[in-house]
Order: C-alpha cells, then structure tokens, then sequence
C-alpha cells in the first residue's frame, strides 16, 4: 500500500474536515497512452540543416547492430484522491529508470530507480495541514491557476507530468556524468532530457513516438509522412521547445501500408553537433536493426523498441496497482 495514502488516511481521519470529499470511484490513469491522448496537436517551425538542404527522404543502408547498451524511461500514474471544497487534490506517482543490456542480451537495472509519490493540489485553495506528506503546488509563481475544478485538476496533471520529466532528467544526467564516452550509448524513451547540452558529443539518442507536433508544411510533411521502411528525412532542427536545441530525423521504421500514415514512424533527437550530422544513417541503422523482438502486446508496438518496454514494464512491476490504491482509499473513507 501506498506509504504516501497511508498517512493522508491518518491525516483525514484526525481532523474530520467536512469539506473534504474523498473519491474512490475513478479509474488510474497511468503511463504514456493516457499522457499522449491528453496532448493538444500544434505546428511548429524547423530549420533544415542536413548538407542537402532539403527534408526528402535520404536511404540508410541495412540494419547494423550498433552501441545502444543503455536504455530510458519514465512513468507517471495519477488519481483524485480527494476534492477539498471543489478543489482536485491528485495523487501522483513518478518514476524513471535507466536499464542496461549486457552481452547475454538480457536486461539489468543500471541503478536504483527514481521514484516520487506526491499531492498536486493548489496549496492556496486547500486549507489542509497534512503533515509529512509530500505535496506539489499546481499554482505558477506568476500568474495562479483559474478556480474552475477541471482547470485546477488539468493543472496538477501537468504538474505530474512535470515531476516525471525532472525524474528522467535526473537519472539521464546521472548516467552522462558517469559515462565512459568510447562505450554505450544511451537511449531515451522521448525527447532528449539532462544535462545533455553540456556535453559536446553525448552518446545519448531520443526517440520519439508521438507526432502532435507538426515542424513543416503540408507539402514537406508529405515527404515524411511517405517514407519507406528504412529510410530517413532530412536533418532539422526543432524550433519552440522549452530544452536546449537537437538534431531531429524522422525514420520509418516498418510499412505503413493499410495503416495509419504515422504506423512506424519516429522522430530521432540527437545532440546539435557536427558527429550527429555524419552519424545520422548509421543511428538510424541501429535503431532498424531493434526492431526485434517485437514490443508485443504494446498498442505501440510498431513504434517501441524492446528494451524500452522492458524498462516499462520493469517500473510497472514497482509502482502501486489500482488495487493498491483502491485500499489505500477505502481508509480515507472509515
């Protein structure tokens, strides 16, 4: 049982506030497929850099096994627990974990995991003493969160999402600090998180699987949205994000045919560097030739590589269940 409920329980318990409202009905969401249905499909801008200058799709050769030997990722599971006078207050739990492959190809946890279980609840409308329980403000210092309860609950989920990405940012930062640059390489589930920009030449790749971000226009996007299995776009770098500047690269990893334009297609980061521009085809035949084994029964499986889904299922085994939770919630109500 959460440790992290356990004591809200007691809390609750305690002072018997009758404004507070607990909530054992609601369903957990967790992990990526939620986080990604909630994203708000935008454009945004780009700058071609590949020598070519052009986007149109660049062959990359025949799958090469290459030095990805480390894997990233993270998860977020997230619930309203309670509402405190109309306001959500919403359990969040975080973690993120580097895993390494070694010679026998099985996969081992390189460290211990990061984990962070909070509250996330705008610390200005819940008048609630919760002593020795991790809470989360969802209020920004500049400008506080609108008093509307899907607002305020929309703000803590954000929030959670935050708390996982400082998590991945941490243990990616951790592991470049540590690495030995002539070995493995790094591969992160997402975009590219850490200290990455201080580093010149970081043996760290991100790969992304969600498309709400649209970098060119229709016509250009064509071209993307058209490539055949193992090739490339051009090199570009990704104009609007709040991180340091990367190379991107999309890369049609399986056939599209008689399937969603985006079936099999990633986006690749890498560093801003001149290596990267030179590397570009042979990351890309790494990543070609991990298609294998298949990520099944993952919905995303034409995306996924193995060794990601193993550190998915890895942090999935050491979160808490929505039985778990469903316990720790009934206490809330005795």
């Amino acid at each position: 049982m959460s440790e992290l409920l356990r004591n809200l329980a007691a809390c609750i318990r305690e002072r018997a506030d009758p404004r507070v409202h607990v909530v054992t009905g609601l369903e957990l969401a967790e992990d990526e497929p939620t986080a990604l249905a909630a994203a708000t499909p935008h454009v945004a801008g780009a700058e071609v850099v590949e020598p070519s200058g052009k986007i149109d799709p660049v062959p990359v050769g025949d799958p090469e096994p290459g030095r990805f030997g480390c894997f990233m990722d993270g998860m977020e599971r997230q619930r309203v627990v309670l509402y405190f006078s109309a306001v959500p207050v919403v359990y969040g739990y975080t973690a993120a974990v580097i895993r390494t492959r070694g010679p026998d190809r099985r996969m081992r946890t390189h460290a211990p995991p990061a984990v962070r279980e909070a509250l996330f609840y705008s610390r200005r409308l819940v008048d609630l003493q919760l002593d020795g329980i991790d809470s989360i403000d969802t209020d920004d210092e500049e400008k506080p969160v609108e008093e509307h309860p899907m607002i305020l609950l929309d703000a803590a989920r954000k929030k959670v999402s935050g708390a996982r990405e400082r998590l991945e940012r941490g243990v990616t930062s951790e592991w470049l600090a540590a690495s030995d640059e002539g070995k493995d390489w790094l591969l992160v589930d997402g975009s590219l998180t850490g200290d990455y920009d201080q580093y010149a030449e970081p043996n760290m790749v991100g790969v992304v699987k969600s498309h709400q971000t649209q970098y060119f226009p229709m016509e250009e996007q064509r071209k993307i949205l058209g490539l055949p299995v193992g090739q490339r776009s051009g090199v570009f770098i990704p104009r609007g994000r709040r991180r340091p500047e990367v190379y991107s690269w999309y890369l049609r990893l399986r056939s599209n045919e008689g399937q969603d334009v985006h079936f099999g297609l990633v986006r690749i980061e890498a560093a801003k560097c001149e290596r990267t521009l030179a590397r570009a085809d042979e990351i890309s035949r790494w990543l070609l030739a991990e298609r294998s084994p298949l990520s099944l029964p993952d919905a995303r499986w034409d995306r996924m590589i193995y060794p990601i889904r193993d550190c998915e299922q890895y942090l999935r085994s050491l979160a808490p269940s929505r039985t778990m939770l469903d316990a720790a919630l009934l206490r809330l109500t005795r």
